[in-house]
C-alpha cells in the first residue's frame, strides 16, 4: 500500500553534516527508517530526498519513470540559473538527446583510453610533487596539489593552455556552489563559454590530438554537433573532470593522513591496492552530495510512498553508499574492502563519464605523495579544518600541510 507524507515539517536541503567523516544524521535518520521524505528547497518545493542504496538504484534506473531534464516542470533544481545554465548540455536530458552525444564523448573516456594517459598524468604527478617540496611550508595541498593535477590534466586533455587553469578553475568553481547569486552564475557560464570558443575556433584552423579539436573537425565537420555543442561539451568535460576530481584527490589525503594504518596499506603494494582504496574512497566520502536529481514522469511507488508525476526527487548518495545492507561495517574506511556497489559515481546512463580518468588520476597521486613526503602530516589541528558543504561537490576549503 502506498503512502504520502506531509511536507509542512520538511527540513532545509542540503542537510548540514554534524561530523565532516559522515553524512548528515538526518540523512542517515532518513535511510533507517526506510521511506523517502520531504525536503525543502531554496525555492520552497519540497521534492521527496531518497536515502536507501536500493532505492537510489531503482530511481536512476528507471529512465521511463524519471527525467534528468533540468527544464522539466517541477525538476528540483540546485539554482534559478540552473535551467538557463545547463539546459541545453546533453548530460541534463533524456532518451534520444542524451545517448547520440555520450556516444560522441565515450570513445575519449574509456578505462584504456584513461589508462594509457598514466604516464602523463605521473610525470605530471612528480612534477607537481618537485614545486611541493620547494615550498615554504606549510603548504595548502588543495590549490598546490588536489586541485593542480585534475586541471592540468583536463586542460592537457582538451587543449587547453595550462597558463588559463586559474580562469578555467574559478568559472567551474562558482557554477557548483549552491548558494552564488544567479547572476554570478550566469556570468561564470558566459566566461567559461568564451574562453572556450575562443580555443575550439583555434582548433578548427590548427587541429591537434586534443579533444577540442577532435570535436570541431571531426564531429563538427561531420555533421553531428553543431559548434556551440562542441563548446559546450568542452564545458561539461571540465565541469565533470575538474571539481569533482579535486575534491576526492583531497579528502582522500585527509583519510590517509587521519587512518595511517590504511595509508600503510596501500603503500605497501600500491599496484595492488591502488584500484581498491579509489572504490572505497568514493565509498566512503560520497562528494557528489546533493545529485543525482530527478523528475517523475510517471507516478511511481519507492519505498512504499507513491511519488507523483511531477513531482521532483533527490537522491543522497553519502547516506546510500553507507547503507549496512549492501556494506558491511560501512562508518569504516576500508581500502582493502571486496564491495564494488558503491554509486559514488552515479548509475545508470547517467553515470558519471570521467569516472575512468578520475580513477587514473586517484590511483596515481595518492601513492606518489605519500611515498616522495613520507613524513607529511597537517599543519593544523584536525578540528580547525574548513569543509564545504554548501556546494555540490564535498571537499575541503584548503589542506595545510608540513613534514
Amino acid at each position: 500500500m502506498t503512502t504520502t507524507t506531509d511536507h509542512t515539517a520538511a527540513p532545509d536541503f542540503p542537510l548540514r553534516r554534524g561530523c565532516p567523516y559522515a553524512p548528515p544524521d538526518l540523512a542517515t535518520e532518513f535511510r533507517e527508517d526506510g521511506a523517502p521524505r520531504r525536503v525543502r528547497i531554496w525555492n520552497g518545493s519540497t521534492p521527496w530526498l531518497i536515502t536507501r542504496h536500493e532505492q537510489v538504484r531503482q530511481v536512476l534506473s528507471a529512465t521511463d519513470r524519471f527525467s534528468a531534464d533540468v527544464t522539466n516542470p517541477g525538476f528540483p533544481n540546485t539554482s534559478s540559473a540552473q535551467p538557463q545554465v545547463e539546459g541545453g548540455i546533453f548530460f541534463r536530458k533524456d532518451g534520444d538527446e542524451h545517448l547520440p552525444i555520450r556516444r560522441i564523448l565515450n570513445p575519449d573516456f574509456t578505462a584504456k583510453r584513461s589508462e594509457a594517459l598514466r604516464p602523463r598524468i605521473a610525470e605530471l604527478t612528480g612534477k607537481l610533487i618537485d614545486d611541493l617540496v620547494t615550498m615554504p611550508r606549510p603548504v595548502d595541498l588543495i590549490e598546490h596539489f588536489a586541485l593542480a593535477l585534475p586541471t592540468v590534466v583536463i586542460c592537457d586533455v582538451l587543449g587547453v593552455p595550462y597558463e588559463e587553469r586559474h580562469t578555467v578553475h574559478e568559472s567551474s568553481k562558482k557554477l557548483v556552489q549552491l548558494n552564488a547569486p544567479h547572476e554570478e552564475k550566469l556570468a561564470a557560464q558566459q566566461a567559461l563559454h568564451a574562453n572556450l570558443t575562443d580555443h575550439t575556433e583555434r582548433k578548427r584552423r590548427d587541429p591537434d590530438e586534443s579533444l577540442l579539436s577532435r570535436l570541431v573537425n571531426v564531429h563538427v565537420a561531420g555533421g553531428d554537433l553543431t559548434f556551440d555543442q562542441a563548446v559546450r561539451l568542452g564545458m561539461l568535460v571540465i565541469g565533470a573532470g575538474h571539481e569533482t576530481t579535486a575534491n576526492m584527490i583531497g579528502l582522500g589525503i585527509l583519510a590517509l593522513l587521519r587512518e595511517p594504518g590504511q595509508r600503510d596499506i596501500l603503500l605497501s603494494d600500491p599496484a595492488r591496492h591502488a584500484a581498491t582504496c579509489v572504490e572505497e574512497m568514493m565509498r566512503y566520502w560520497s562528494m557528489v552530495q546533493t545529485e543525482p536529481r530527478r523528475v517523475a514522469i510517471q507516478d511511481t511507488e519507492i519505498g512504499g510512498v507513491l511519488i507523483r508525476a511531477g513531482e521532483g526527487v533527490i537522491c543522497n548518495l553519502p547516506a546510500a553508499n553507507r547503507d549496512p545492507a549492501v556494506f558491511a561495517a560501512p562508518e569504516q574506511l576500508d581500502i582493502t574492502r571486496v564491495e564494488r556497489r558503491h554509486i559514488g559515481f552515479g548509475f545508470g546512463i547517467h553515470q558519471c563519464l570521467g569516472q575512468n580518468l578520475s580513477r587514473v588520476e586517484m590511483r596515481v597521486a595518492w601513492p606518489a605523495l605519500f611515498q616522495r613526503i613520507p613524513g607529511l602530516r597537517l599543519s593544523v589541528k584536525e578540528k580547525e579544518l574548513r569543509f564545504h558543504d554548501q556546494a555540490l561537490t564535498y571537499g575541503l576549503e584548503d589542506l595545510p600541510v608540513t613534514w
